[in-house]
């Protein structure tokens, strides 16, 4: 739930871009005698890595600087105004105060406390990493004007009582409620949940429905949550690396060309098309090239999961023919980045830690969920594309008319075969070609947006998966991309060095659970 005039202004010409500072960094330091040494600046990254692989991973947010705050001794003026808003650019953002005691705080909430000093408090002393990544997500979570779920005034989960409204911040009561989907106890911004790590899948629904999912072409790096990037007017040669995502000048969206392979841009107002390719010299480094379809231009997408409505996985429940469900998605990259060995223990603010790690250890849980596996190739059909199983031969099938189950059945050829073909449509729709039951769109079965928009519905395990008629709009449950392997000659993508960092070189490697090598595609 968010307040009306406290959530950020959303462009079509840029994603919220908000600048964060650390106004007391060296606070992060290891206090004397608490038990966990590591040290004060791994425990800042560990803040900004958790605010990329969850609000900047799921919607049009990038956050930037992330250095000692500057000019505090002459600030600007927190605008302390509902209504809309884009980012000032007079100072910082959003400040952070590192405290040593308590949890967290957000005194500023939303766009009302643009510049504000201290507009959020986070304790990072708290315990465990645990414990600061989930201060870190809530916290950031009313930075974006969004509310505690037990704020709302449909409130009514059992065992969880709604939140009283504190009369001395000037945000209370809420000014007028925006309600994405109905109550959430799992959400990160609901005190009952647990304090958990990961956003739920209604806060990556209702994310994407307040700031809107990413731009069709973006081409996603995890866990840094950076875009694939080339400078699309650059010479031959000129590396492709990783960027926050800022939508500048069309080098971050990638068209791909079904019967082609080719990963695509386009310079700005010029049809030409500039190709990802790999330097067939050194067989690793990726760059930008003229289009000329040849086998070191040539993408697959292999080992990928199907992720829809509210970050849940396209799911099939066995070995043969099965109707498709929507599930929780089986890790497919580092939760954690890095991995350090460090003390356990809690404090009372803190949720259960992980416990100790080596070093550099990826965490491979979900490897072996095979059932969420596909592979994407061109079909016979000019333009169109198969989603086929990674293991079993199964396809993605059309069963019948409007309303009919998506099924993953035994792939067919000849005239049977339209109902397996599919056309991966702009903004994320995948379309059936089918002469046989008629063109529809993937869908899962939750109400409509219009209805989402006032508390009803939302994602959940195990929604049906069906076809229906192709909406006009932007309907989440019809929005898809694919999150795994990007592959060309037997190589992965990936990003180099430090990539998590603006600039990683993009390269080739061999496809591992390796940092880096995951990838988000909308189309």
């Amino acid at each position: 739930m968010g307040g009306n005039g406290l959530m950020w202004t959303v462009w079509s010409s840029a994603p919220v871009e908000l600048v964060v500072c650390w106004e007391n960094p060296n606070a992060a330091d290891p206090l004397p005698g608490e038990a966990d040494r590591t040290s004060g600046s791994l425990r800042r990254e560990w803040v900004r890595l958790a605010l990329k692989r969850s609000w900047e991973r799921e919607a049009r947010i990038i956050l930037t600087g992330w250095q000692t705050c500057q000019n505090e001794d002459n600030p600007a003026q927190p605008p302390f105004t509902l209504g809309p808003r884009r980012p000032g650019t007079l100072d910082e953002n959003i400040k952070i105060q590192i405290t040593t005691s308590g949890g967290g705080q957000n005194p500023a909430h939303g766009s009302w406390g643009d510049y504000m000093q201290s507009g959020v408090r986070l304790n990072l002393h708290c315990g465990s990493r645990d414990c600061i990544e989930f201060l870190a997500i809530h916290e950031f979570g009313h930075v974006l004007g969004l509310y505690h779920g037990e704020e709302r005034s449909d409130w009514n989960v059992p065992g969880c009582p709604p939140q009283t409204y504190d009369p001395s911040y000037p945000w209370w009561p809420v000014p007028g409620e925006r309600l994405w989907g109905a109550p959430d106890a799992a959400s990160i911004m609901a005190y009952c949940s647990n304090r958990p790590t990961k956003l739920s899948p209604g806060d990556i629904a209702g994310i994407q429905r307040a700031y809107e999912r990413h731009l069709p072409g973006t081409l996603l790096s995890l866990p840094g949550s950076l875009c694939l990037s080339a400078h699309a007017d650059a010479a031959n040669g000129a590396g492709a690396f990783g960027w926050a995502c800022d939508e500048a000048l069309d080098d971050q969206e990638w068209r791909y060309d079904i019967a082609t392979r080719a990963l695509y841009i386009r310079p700005p107002a010029d049809p030409t098309r500039r190709c990802l390719d790999v330097d067939t010299v050194t067989g690793s480094v990726v760059q930008i090239w003229d289009c000329h379809q040849g086998s070191n231009q040539q993408w697959r997408f292999e080992d990928v999961v199907v992720r829809g409505f509210g970050g849940l996985c396209l799911t099939r429940s066995g070995t043969g023919t099965s109707a498709l469900t929507m599930q929780p998605c089986a890790d497919t990259y580092p939760v954690y980045l890095p991995l350090v060995v460090r003390a356990t223990g809690s404090f009372a603010v803190a949720s259960a830690s992980r416990g100790a790690a080596p070093a550099q250890t990826l965490s491979t849980a979900g490897q072996g969920f095979v059932t969420q596996r596909w592979r994407i190739e061109p079909s016979t059909v000019p333009g169109a594309v198969r989603l086929r199983t990674l293991t079993g031969d199964l396809c993605l099938t059309q069963s019948g008319g409007s309303g009919s189950d998506a099924l993953a059945a035994p792939c067919t050829t000849g005239t049977t075969s339209d109902i397996q073909d599919f056309l991966l449509g702009t903004g994320g729709q995948i379309s059936s070609i089918s002469f046989t039951h008629g063109a529809l769109c993937l869908d899962v079965e939750d109400v409509l947006d219009r209805a989402y928009t006032l508390g009803n519905g939302g994602p959940a395990a195990g929604q049906r998966v069906r076809f229906i008629e192709c909406s006009i709009d932007t309907q989440l449950t019809q929005n898809w991309n694919f999150s795994g392997h990007v592959v060309s000659g037997g190589k992965c993508l990936a990003l180099g060095g430090l990539n998590t960092q603006n600039g990683a070189g993009a390269l080739m490697m061999p496809c591992t659970t390796a940092l880096g090598q995951t990838w988000d595609y909308h189309w």
